[in-house]
């Protein structure tokens, strides 16, 4: 056996050629009456979509955006919460031969959402106004963007310039412009759909921006159909399951295509209430009610439902809840008997889909610290060192992914491309870690988040598992802060448990008992040397901590204080 950093899981199933909309049609023909798409509002209200009412208004839409000149290739901007509508509009935008560019609901400043439509060369938005017209403001202001005028309410009329707009619900304000309800009304039209093939892109996603700024994902209808959850996958994971999903659908791991191609049902609320302590045991009652077999949770989600434990008497459980997106640690499996039989974690990018899998956990606290499983179906796995040589078995490097679930490529980013892929369409994830002896992928944090203090290259994750292990610490975050001697200096940003009162100086303390202060050749070691207590850790949209967030918070309190 070699003594490589390499690691390789042979696909047992052959590669499925069809397009989205082949497997689409041949599901939806065989299950006419399934309802696969389900939404469920906190106050109780359901709305479900059958596959023949999936199929018909995905297909309407589709030959309105033919007759208005959409061709084949062309990019279509999707913006909005998680809908049916939003369902109905990439379904269609993918039948009319179009590609889907996924802009999430992060993006606010619409100087942003307009360099995204721009950048991507985009024909056509579909835009949903939002509840109560939550996002009218930015919507005037992308018009007069594509207007090169000023903001204003009163733009009624449809200008020749405009790009093709269609709002996923009526707008009040905005009468001259097609919506969704209006376009299903309309009379069919005679349109002729464009030849697809599997290698065709179909979606761009945007990366989640927790360490950099947002690049554009491209995938292809290819990469949709082969998207492997590993050998593991459970049994609930079938036609006759119901998953829940709480990601936004502009999210890789959220985007509903994947259940609409493989028959399974999908239950999930909107996605701005997801993020909302407050709302996690209505979420549960809703996942409850629907009785779903499976739900894809975000870590956040899993650490809100514990706090709830003690006061949770339902019988009803999950066969598993899936969670993906960041690391977890054991204090998450603590979900297992309570809410669920087991808990499966996978791990992956936008760029790569599912990399590798934990088997299930069964039982609480029986994971190690950076833990991520084996490769999945179809999957190479390599760690290379600062020379791009492949390193031996227990030393860390940069983790490198090939498979033909790969993406593309950064969308107009050649210098990008350059750098991300090595000879032999290898890709660089930018995630630090090992494999261990027995083929376990072991992640360590991130190249970006290597703190240079001195001469040392610190690890972060080497810091926060120590510190995770303090009785009473819920969240811990080690950041890398500006030192005028040293470079960088390490800073841990910390949460409690609820019901614990621990100072910085408890933090400090327990720092002295548990690192060595000073390395064997004079120098400072890992031990951090600033404390910083959080109320909370801010989140992007998809569940992931925002590390340049609370490295910004650090640092500003920090400079505050005078410190640094």
């Amino acid at each position: 056996m070699s003594d490589f950093s390499y690691l390789s899981a042979p696909r047992t199933t052959p590669y499925n050629y069809r397009t989205v909309v082949d497997v689409f049609n041949e599901t939806s023909t065989s299950y006419p009456e399934k309802e696969i798409l389900i939404y469920r509002g906190i106050d109780g209200t359901r709305n479900a979509l059958t596959y023949h009412q999936l199929q018909n208004e995905a297909t309407k839409l589709a030959r309105y955006l033919v007759s208005k000149g959409i061709k084949k290739g062309d990019k279509i901007a999707l913006f909005g919460p998680n809908t049916l509508e939003w369902v109905i509009a990439e379904l269609a935008i993918i039948m009319a031969g179009g590609v889907v560019v996924h802009v999430t609901l992060s993006i606010t400043d619409v100087k942003d959402l307009w360099e995204i439509f721009s950048s991507a060369d985009c024909k056509a938005f579909l835009i949903d106004p939002g509840k109560g017209e939550k996002y009218l403001d930015m919507i005037f202001q992308l018009i007069a963007l594509f207007r090169r005028r000023r903001p204003s309410r009163d733009y009624k009329d449809i200008n020749s310039n405009d790009p093709t707009l269609v709002f996923l619900r009526k707008s009040e304000h905005l009468t001259s412009y097609e919506d969704l309800p209006g376009v299903l009304q309309m009379k069919e039209m005679e349109v002729e759909f464009p030849t697809l093939y599997p290698e065709d892109e179909i979606m761009i996603f945007t990366t989640s921006g927790s360490t950099g700024k947002p690049k554009m994902v491209s995938h292809t209808h290819f990469d949709v159909n082969n998207v492997e959850l590993g050998p593991e996958r459970p049994k609930a994971l079938t036609l006759a399951g119901k998953m829940y999903n709480d990601r936004p659908f502009a999210w890789g791991a959220g985007s509903p295509i994947l259940a609409v191609c493989r028959g399974e049902t999908r239950v999930f609320c909107d996605s701005s209430i997801v993020t909302e302590k407050s709302s996690t045991m209505k979420i549960w009652e809703v996942i409850r009610e629907e009785k779903c077999t499976t739900a894809l949770l975000m870590p956040s989600f899993l650490a809100d439902l514990i706090s709830q434990k003690e006061n949770y008497k339902e019988s009803f459980k999950l066969q598993a809840i899936i969670t993906t997106g960041q690391p977890i640690e054991n204090y998450h499996t603590q979900v297992i008997d309570t809410y669920a039989r087991f808990l499966i974690f996978g791990y992956g990018s936008t760029e790569s889909s599912m990399i590798s899998m934990l088997p299930p956990i069964t039982s609480a606290g029986t994971i190690k610290a950076g833990d991520v499983g084996t490769p999945i179906p179809g999957t190479e796995v390599k760690v290379i060192g600062e020379n791009l040589n492949v390193l031996k078995k227990g030393e860390t490097g940069e983790i490198c992914i090939r498979s033909r679930y790969l993406f593309n490529g950064y969308y107009q980013n050649e210098e990008l491309n350059k750098e991300a892929f090595l000879p032999g369409k290898w890709f660089r994830s930018g995630d630090v870690g090992h494999i261990t002896k027995d083929d376990h992928i072991i992640i360590e944090g991130r190249t970006k988040d290597v703190i240079s203090r001195g001469t040392q290259r610190i690890m972060p994750c080497t810091i926060e598992d120590v510190i995770l292990q303090m009785n009473g610490i819920k969240f811990a975050i080690v950041v890398g802060v500006p030192d005028k001697r040293l470079f960088e200096e390490v800073c841990v940003c910390y949460v409690t448990e609820p019901g614990f009162d621990l100072s910085p100086s408890d933090l400090k303390q327990f720092c002295k008992d548990n690192f060595v202060m000073y390395d064997s050749t004079g120098g400072l070691a890992e031990a951090p040397t600033y404390f910083l207590r959080f109320c909370k850790i801010p989140l992007l949209d998809v569940g992931k901590i925002n590390k340049r967030k609370v490295k910004a918070d650090a640092i500003q309190r920090l400079r505050t204080q005078g410190l640094i």
